[in-house]
């Protein structure tokens, strides 16, 4: 008996399907790597429905891959040719709501926005916006990839809020982990080690996650500068005063010309600051004082934003802007992460790359957190362009792991990096390998990403 026959004892017939415009559609993510057709997609409705699909896959020895929304960046999500795709996609649901412990428990396929849509009249959000994806983006993927978004240098990221997990291992094993106490000294932190494993030690059935009230009020600014490097020190600066930060965003002059040329805002096509502060008035208002004298003094201006456009609306669009300034050409990405006093280095780092290798390249993010997207345009359909493409993207990489850094904040590892992982973790890799073996000991869960065993 093959395993969609062991599969269909289980599982009516509209949770399981083989058809090859489903496979097609769970073949790949958001990432530009190659797509991979599974055997079958199955949809579970249950954690139990989970560790069923997980004990078969077991027996057989077949590999597993999670999916949620697909939206990963790194092709965490891409299938192997011999397995399943488990999608979570239909476990959607808000399971408890505890408001006056800020706190909640969802099914991993919840949609972030919806999410917080609910939580709203409550007076409550769940703070890590997963930048201009949370109208796709699973709670369960977030908590996959520890994601996190434009908000994250004041509230921090998609691990700093998970209280519980309910989680199946490699084996079929059903448990816990963790518990709605939100300060706790008891033991390894499991949740923990969950959180950004990417599917590797785990599916997750449920997330009970601590919330926080919606701020009394919000106040937005932006300045455009002369040169990227002046606002990079500027972000530098601002977290040096210890200024209080709900997001600051870079986008430098490059992606300013793409999202013109993508949705006609009109703005001046120079490196820009989005800034957002949360709290009382009198709060706003002084930290943004003190934003506007360093801004100020580092020969900024204030960036006028045209009827009607706001700057989150605005950042929303930055990959799409790329995406479609060239076509015919496809992005290669990476997220790397560095010490803040690093950000004016890395910057400039990126811009001289792109000139030398005449590629363009285009640099922002949540800069905040010391965290820089820098997305590289070429052709697949020209070999050389495209190798010197991420051979660029790899040296952006490699300089950030010299200056003490990480080579994804926020998108993971997946398939797109594993190549490089070793050079940051060093001998830890094999300590990962070691854990990987005691959820998984067969290696059916997401097996080649992050690392190989």
């Amino acid at each position: 008996m093959n395993i969609i026959e062991k599969l269909s004892q289980f599982f009516p017939a509209e949770q399981i399907s083989v058809q090859s415009d489903q496979l097609e559609v769970v073949s790949h993510d958001e990432s530009t790597l190659p797509p991979v057709k599974p055997l079958a997609v199955v949809w579970a409705t249950s954690a139990s429905e989970i560790a069923q699909v997980v004990k078969i896959c077991y027996d057989t020895g077949t590999p597993v891959t999670t999916r949620g929304a697909g939206s990963a960046l790194e092709g965490s999500t891409i299938p192997l040719p011999d397995g399943l795709v488990l999608d979570l996609s239909r476990m959607n649901r808000i399971l408890h709501l505890w408001p006056d412990d800020l706190q909640v428990q969802v099914q991993p396929g919840i949609i972030y926005d919806r999410l917080n849509d609910h939580l709203k009249n409550e007076g409550l959000f769940f703070p890590p916006s997963p930048g201009g994806s949370g109208d796709i983006a699973t709670i369960g993927g977030m908590v996959s990839t520890n994601a996190s978004g434009i908000y994250s240098i004041k509230y921090g990221g998609t691990r700093e809020y998970i209280l519980a997990l309910d989680i199946v291992t490699g084996t079929g094993e059903v448990m816990k982990i963790g518990n709605r106490a939100v300060k706790r000294s008891s033991g390894y932190n499991l949740v923990d080690l969950i959180a950004g494993s990417e599917g590797t030690l785990a599916v997750i059935s449920s997330v009970t996650l601590k919330l926080a009230g919606i701020p009394e009020d919000r106040l937005q600014s932006a300045y455009k500068f002369n040169e990227e490097i002046k606002a990079a020190k500027a972000v530098s600066e601002m977290c040096r005063y210890g200024l209080d930060l709900a997001a600051v965003e870079f986008l430098d002059r490059y992606l300013i010309q793409a999202l013109n040329q993508l949705k006609g805002y009109g703005l001046s096509e120079v490196p820009c600051l989005f800034l957002e502060f949360h709290g009382p008035r009198a709060v706003l208002e002084a930290n943004s004082a003190l934003a506007d004298t360093i801004c100020t003094e580092l020969g900024s201006s204030k960036l006028e934003f045209g009827e009607g456009h706001r700057p989150w609306e605005i950042r929303h669009w930055a990959t799409d802007a790329v995406k479609h300034l060239k076509p015919g050409y496809s992005i290669i990405r990476n997220d790397v992460a560095f010490p803040i006093s690093k950000l004016p280095e890395m910057v400039e780092f990126c811009h001289q790359l792109g000139n030398e290798n005449r590629l363009a390249v285009f640099t922002f993010g949540h800069v905040g957190l010391g965290l820089l997207h820098a997305l590289i345009l070429a052709r697949k359909d020209k070999p050389d362009e495209w190798q010197m493409a991420v051979e660029m993207s790899n040296r952006i990489i490699k300089k950030t792991i010299a200056l003490d850094g990480t080579i994804s904040g926020e998108h993971g590892i997946g398939l797109g990096h594993k190549d490089l992982f070793e050079i940051e973790h060093g001998p830890g890799v094999e300590l990962m390998r070691k854990i990987k073996r005691q959820f998984d000991p067969k290696n059916i869960l997401n097996p080649g990403k992050i690392f190989d065993l």
